[in-house]
């Protein structure tokens, strides 16, 4: 998961508060709330999320703002379900979305949204969130724009992007680190993009960048280094190397690794090396015997 600095976040969240009295919150790329300020909720929505069905339609109404912000890539400014007014912005690092701001639960431009909603609630429900309604700051839409993009100016010319840089700069290197440090577990698509908050098509994106090949692909090619590394550094037997690198099944192991060495791997094991081979570049022609790795392969080995 990123490392949001959120103490400072927090101060930034505070300061716009002061300029602009409007109500934020901070979500990470997958719409998981990290920070608001000040409160989570208006009082109206603390009273109408009382209800087990309005909190539900609420979180729905929330969802489609993300993915509708997540598709356009621009800041989007909707009346929710409840016609309360909000504008939800992207905060792009190297062109990626690595979260949201949402600054909302003001009075819409239209009353009778609110009007119209309300004659759904309770009477006692209704009653409070008259009261509520009331007290809720009424901003003409093209303030919300406005601060809105005051938001876009800090995270563009360089403030939210300086306190998430550490985000952009070490993804990979984490990454990286996850996949060799769990070979003998499961790894998958779906488990990376839980374990780092990543939609499938950003985790994609950053193992073409960063490691030329998609994450299958990437994750395939570290197990079978490390099995090199295991055969020519080890007396391991063969099925505890496969194991070891996430590959329990011997035979698919060895299917898999002739297929991208040519050769079995009792065969590698057994293949002559200079004696005063250091164990480093031992590593080094391991990681790059597997065609798939040099710069210009004649043919992809396929490991479907």
């Amino acid at each position: 998961m990123p490392d949001f600095d959120l103490r400072s976040l927090e101060k930034l969240l505070h300061d716009f508060y002061n300029l602009t009295r409007m109500k934020t919150c901070l979500y990470d790329s997958q719409g998981n709330e990290l920070l608001y300020y000040p409160t989570r909720l208006s009082a109206v929505c603390e009273i109408l999320r009382e209800d087990g069905e309005i909190d539900k339609r609420c979180r729905a109404c929330d969802k489609q703002a993300f993915a509708t912000c997540r598709n356009t890539r621009n800041q989007y400014v909707y009346t929710c379900h409840a016609g309360l007014r909000e504008c939800v912005s992207p905060i792009l690092c190297d062109d990626r979305i690595v979260g949201f701001i949402m600054i909302g639960q003001i009075k819409g431009p239209q009353r009778a949204d609110f009007a119209a909603f309300e004659k759904s609630l309770a009477e006692d429900v209704r009653t409070r969130v008259r009261a509520a309604y009331r007290r809720l700051p009424s901003i003409p839409s093209e303030k919300l724009v406005s601060a809105c993009h005051i938001l876009d100016a800090c995270a563009g010319y360089g403030h939210l992007r300086t306190l998430l840089q550490n985000y952009k700069n070490s993804i990979d290197s984490q990454i990286d680190r996850y996949i060799h440090q769990n070979l003998t577990g499961t790894l998958s698509v779906p488990v990376l993009c839980s374990e780092f908050h990543l939609s499938r098509h950003e985790l994609y994106r950053i193992c073409d960048q960063y490691f030329g090949s998609a994450p299958a692909e990437y994750i395939k090619k570290c197990r079978l280094t490390h099995a090199c590394y295991l055969l020519t550094a080890t007396a391991l037997p063969i099925h505890e190397i496969a194991a070891r690198c996430g590959i329990p099944d011997y035979n698919y192991f060895s299917k898999v690794f002739k297929s991208a060495f040519g050769m079995s791997p009792t065969a590698y094991r057994r293949k002559p090396r200079p004696q005063n081979e250091p164990r480093q570049q031992k590593k080094t022609e391991n990681l790059h015997s597997l065609s798939f790795l040099s710069p210009a392969p004649a043919v992809k080995p396929s490991y479907r």
